[in-house]
């Protein structure tokens, strides 16, 4: 048995027109994500060079911040155990 409950609101919206959509709106967004993607990640001969570099520097600098923070650690130990 089910029973059918009325709520004002959910009656109040279904009455709500349909919203009108712009008919180029998909063709803008795809057209503007299209732009923002080359602009992040296609840049060129220039940008795929600054890329690499990049990828290829992170895990350089990534490395010296753990070296650097794994030697104050050391000597922020041995200085408080002495």
């Amino acid at each position: 048995m089910k029973t059918e409950t009325t709520d004002p609101l959910l009656d109040e919206l279904r009455a709500l027109p349909p919203l009108a959509v712009d008919p180029t709106f998909d063709a803008r967004a795809q057209e503007q994500a299209k732009h923002a993607y080359l602009r992040s990640f296609g840049g060129g001969a220039r940008g795929e060079a600054a890329a690499r570099v990049g990828r290829a520097l992170m895990p350089v600098f990534l490395a010296m911040v753990v070296g650097l923070y794994m030697t104050w650690a050391i000597a922020s130990a041995t200085a408080l155990v002495q």
